[in-house]
């Protein structure tokens, strides 16, 4: 949740730039979507999820500069948890990148663009014990509420990193408003393979 709230106040804070600018100058974004381990990164995690939210400048009509803030959880394979005799647990990633990216367009609404960047990246790897997780309920409602797993064990580094990839859009009429689907390959510089591809969808301007 907390990660959650840093990139919603990572959003809000891009958009304050822009008040009272020439917004045709500037773009943002906000999506989400699949995360995928690839590389030796595929024997210790499963399937995940991100969340991706930047914004930036545009130099000129094909050329632009973003920060960009990303978040991916994944949980953690069978044979990582049997192997540090651990019921349950996850692993997840946030990161602040630099990201020029160069767009191409055709007649039509569709468009295109390539990007890739390097930031700081911050990994967390957590156990947690579904078992002792505790429920609530409202007598007088009769809503209940589990407090989750609680972690019993986690370990935390910062490390550069970089993605690389683009992606399609779509522009919805003349509004400037575009959907996108976004495609990187992500790589969190450590001793250990930390690889991982993302496919995001959302909207940008």
């Amino acid at each position: 949740m907390a990660s959650q709230t840093r990139s919603v106040v990572l959003f809000l804070v891009l958009s304050s730039l822009a008040v009272g600018q020439d917004l045709s100058k500037y773009t943002f974004e906000g999506g989400g979507g699949v995360s995928v381990p690839a590389n030796a990164a595929a024997d210790r995690f499963n399937t995940g999820w991100n969340l991706l939210f930047g914004g930036g400048y545009k130099f000129t009509k094909h050329v632009s500069g973003l920060l960009e803030y990303q978040f991916d959880r994944f949980s953690l394979t069978n044979a990582v948890l049997q192997n540090a005799n651990q019921p349950d647990g996850f692993n997840d990633y946030w990161s602040f990148t630099l990201n020029p990216r160069y767009e191409f367009t055709t007649r039509g609404r569709l468009g295109g663009y390539l990007t890739g960047g390097y930031g700081v990246y911050h990994r967390r790897l957590a156990f947690t014990d579904p078992s002792q997780a505790v429920g609530y309920c409202d007598p007088y409602s009769g809503y209940c509420e589990n407090s989750g797993a609680p972690v019993v064990a986690e370990f935390s580094n910062v490390k550069g990193g970089y993605n690389l990839g683009g992606g399609a859009t779509y522009a919805l009429g003349d509004t400037g408003l575009k959907v996108f689907t976004d495609v990187r390959f992500n790589r969190f510089i450590a001793h250990h393979s930390n690889d991982w591809v993302t496919l995001s969808f959302g909207i940008r301007f």
